[in-house]
């Protein structure tokens, strides 16, 4: 991160791209909004505004890295995102167009929930499967198989080809993610950016 992150009167830039500081307290109001109105659109609207933030920053890791290789992808973004602030990554297992699987270690922003009943990572859940379409160079979305708003201690995360997520539990992925209406709002982002969905077989 040294010489990547510039503050000017007004604005902040980390890797070349434009940022703000946002207090957690704010994308907690956002997660607490959504999850009181029990809306599946609205749960899906906040993983794709995650899934944004993970793909643009991403792309400009890769670009300023010229990151060619896979494993290269993979370990910069995954150091990358232990130092963003929402817990220390700690990689289980990952092969490359196929899954990550990872803890989140004392996740700040999931244990402002605790002891809640509740999965509550959905921003963040975005965030890493933007960013993994990247890394992988496919189609990656994320589920989140133990929360810290719920332990107290970490968050159990994977990134998931969509061949993987076929694989599983269809109730319990549809609670987390809506694939068809994401979708849409994926090829809609990446063709206003003028990037190619057909690139990862969106």
């Amino acid at each position: 991160m040294t010489g990547k992150l510039k503050f000017k009167i007004g604005e902040i830039s980390v890797f070349n791209t434009p940022f703000a500081l946002i207090p957690m307290a704010s994308i907690k109001y956002m997660t607490e909004d959504i999850l009181a109105k029990n809306d599946s659109k609205a749960l899906n609207d906040l993983y794709m505004w995650g899934w944004v933030y993970g793909y643009t920053v991403t792309k400009e890791l890769i670009k300023l890295f010229n990151l060619k290789k896979f494993e290269e992808r993979y370990k910069i973004s995954m150091d990358t995102a232990s130092l963003v602030g929402f817990g220390d990554y700690q990689t289980l297992s990952f092969k490359r167009a196929d899954h990550a699987r990872f803890k989140v270690i004392g996740n700040p922003f999931a244990k402002q929930f605790y002891k809640s009943d509740q999965f509550v990572c959905h921003y963040l859940r975005g965030m890493e499967a933007g960013g993994g379409t990247l890394v992988h160079e496919i189609s990656i979305d994320n589920l989140e198989f133990e929360c810290a708003a719920r332990n107290n201690l970490f968050c159990l995360h994977q990134n998931l080809s969509q061949e993987n997520i076929d694989k599983l539990d269809k109730k319990f992925v549809n609670k987390q993610l809506d694939r068809n209406y994401l979708r849409k709002r994926k090829i809609e982002f990446l063709e206003s950016i003028g990037d190619d969905p057909s690139k990862f077989d969106i």
